[in-house]
């Protein structure tokens, strides 16, 4: 047990005086009595000639000194300390993440528990605490720091939101290993709903999850067939009992089709919408009904436009080349051997330009480029020439994607230095295994695609694998993606890769609120994705504007949480439900003392 107040104890000093008081000789009275009965009693009063007697065993005196004590120890405050109470430094780290939306019972969500169980925490920490308060979710934030004022730290706690991010409570945890570096015997206060490690910290966990029924989408796609479109919708019931729902498809807010589904209980069921009316705009998919988390109850997706890639191929003759181009879907391939006239080519402003063991006078200024067996300064440094066998290995990266073990020869190459924004695909090796530098690279700059190969097609068995055609499928690929965007489809907090053109305006990003954010460069990587809905990015290019849009929904990793801390807490962890604090036992003892008081009161009125 610990005191709030030690200065009540001076009020001991009348306990003596109370004694006093009751060895203190009271005056003689002159009395009047019937007979002589009691006269000797009255002599021996009389004889005495000192002003004080002997102390007596007295009750009422007895029941004095015990409420003045009561009443001196009610004054200090006693109160016992649990373990959450910290003796001198705290650290509250909250979990934001999104799965905090989620409805902790009928009237408050997790973040609202945790807040709660937060404010509790702090108040009851003694005075002159250095508080510190971290938020988490994909990142950690310090909102205060060794701040020893409860009121303003109460004040920050009551203000913190839980974002749209996936995350947990990791990075803030992390945090606070750090501020424990410099804070010995730093307490820390963790309060999440998903499993966290933290046997490095001395810490305790409160676990605000909680059983709620909800439905989510976890993603929409569609597919094109024969003109024909086609949507698909994946739902999951995490709940304990069968649900039915109504699954709607709006654009531009209008409805377009409802279907009813039936879901059992903790699984998952695929929705068909088939032949659907859309235009070639973004659209969003909903289901009814409340659950523990609306947020997870809409999903938006972008019809993509089924675009043709112009590839203009430089050869004099490659039908290796030729038949591995001719099997993408959606290419349109023309091939020519003028090398001479390039620039009359160059007019029709193609996507993608091949060049087979040739350059023209002047590279195109537009579109990307690959090269086959050239020394092109302009784009990469040559690093070495070898005119005698290499072995050619694959390098793991995204053109190499989903191709494992290539490996061929090539009777000649050259080696590059890669550029900067450039990744190797393909190395070279000499007979005793030492490494002669990349070979093929892909590189990006100004929006631009460009990947050289150091060899001739023809000069190699390369051809005869099957991991050739598969190879030049990545390759155009990546090359293909010329626009604004590569992809258009995000969750909450994933940053989106902007390529805009160089020759424009700087592009400019319109949020789902309407509010617009200017870049500050063409190559942009863009993490304001917080809002769920669609973004709309605009550039003018020659006068010409140019637009691209992209959807942003809910991390589906955080609509069900599938481990919490109390699930597999060990004996010895530190993990709670709720704050349990200081234990005051001032009003219980002021009661007691109210109550010694009436029976003093009671006793001196029966003298």
């Amino acid at each position: 047990m610990k005191f709030t107040h030690l200065w009540p104890l001076a009020f001991v000093l009348l306990v003596p005086v109370i004694i006093i008081m009751y060895i203190l000789k009271q005056k003689a009275k002159d009395q009047k009595v019937a007979s002589l009965f009691l006269w000797s009693e009255m002599v021996r009063n009389d004889r005495a000639n000192t002003p004080w007697e002997k102390l007596k065993k007295n009750w009422l005196m007895i029941l004095q000194i015990i409420t003045l004590l009561v009443l001196i120890v009610a004054l200090m405050s006693p109160y016992f300390l649990s373990s959450l109470v910290s003796t001198g430094k705290a650290c509250v780290v909250i979990d934001t993440s999104a799965s905090m939306n989620y409805m902790y019972d009928d009237n408050q969500s997790r973040i609202d528990k945790a807040k709660e169980e937060a404010v509790s925490y702090v108040r009851n920490l003694r005075m002159g605490t250095e508080i510190s308060v971290i938020t988490s979710d994909k990142n950690a934030i310090l909102l205060t720091s060794k701040v020893q004022n409860k009121n303003e730290v109460i004040d920050q706690i009551k203000n913190i939101k839980a974002s749209n991010f996936s995350g947990d409570a990791t990075e803030g945890v992390e945090m606070a290993q750090a501020l424990a570096l410099d804070s010995k015997g730093l307490q820390t206060l963790v309060i999440t709903d998903s499993t966290v490690d933290v046997d490095s910290l001395d810490a305790t966990v409160v676990d605000v999850f909680s059983e709620r029924d909800n439905v989510s989408i976890d993603y929409v796609s569609h597919g094109y067939k024969e003109d024909r479109l086609d949507i698909l919708v994946k739902l999951t019931n995490s709940g304990k009992e069968k649900v039915k729902r109504d699954v709607s498809i709006y654009q531009n807010d209008v409805l377009i089709e409802t279907k009813e589904v039936e879901i059992d209980a903790n699984s998952s069921e695929i929705v068909f919408f088939e032949d659907a009316k859309l235009m070639s705009t973004a659209y969003y998919v909903q289901i009814s009904g409340k659950d523990a988390l609306d947020a997870d109850n809409i999903c938006y997706d972008i019809l993509s436009e089924s675009s043709e890639c112009r590839i203009l191929l430089m050869t004099n003759a490659n039908v290796y080349l030729t038949n591995a181009l001719e099997l993408l879907p959606n290419v349109a391939v023309t091939t020519s051997k003028d090398i001479e006239n390039f620039s009359e080519f160059a007019k029709q402003k193609y996507d993608i330009y091949i060049f087979d063991s040739m350059l023209p006078a002047q590279l195109p200024d537009h579109g990307n480029i690959i090269t086959f067996g050239c020394e092109c300064d302009e784009i990469a440094t040559v690093d070495e020439y070898y005119d005698d066998m290499r072995r050619i290995l694959g390098v793991e990266s995204k053109t190499t994607q989903y191709l494992e073990g290539i490996d061929f020869v090539v009777a000649k190459t050259y080696s590059y230095k890669v550029p900067e924004y450039g990744q190797a695909f393909l190395e070279a090796y000499a007979e005793d295994g030492s490494d002669d530098g990349c070979v093929a690279f892909l590189s990006e700059k100004e929006g631009r695609k460009y990947a050289m190969f150091g060899f001739n097609i023809h000069n190699s068995d390369f051809p005869l694998y099957m991991e050739f055609p598969l190879l030049i499928y990545n390759l155009i690929n990546e090359c293909s993606n010329s626009g604004i965007l590569a992809n258009r489809v995000f969750q909450s907090g994933d940053g989106v890769a902007i390529n805009a053109n160089a020759d424009g305006d700087l592009p400019k990003v319109v949020k789902p609120s309407g509010d617009t954010v200017g870049l500050t460069d063409y190559r942009y990587n863009f993490t304001d994705t917080e809002q769920f809905g669609v973004y709309q990015i605009s550039q003018t290019v020659e006068g010409n504007p140019r637009e691209d849009s992209f959807v942003v929904n809910f991390p589906t990793s955080e609509s069900k949480i599938d481990m919490h801390p109390s699930m597999y807490a060990s004996s010895d962890e530190n993990i709670v439900t709720e704050v349990k604090g200081i234990f005051n036992l001032r009003n219980f003892i002021i009661l007691l003392a109210l109550v010694l008081l009436a029976l003093e009161w009671v006793l001196s009125l029966r003298r």
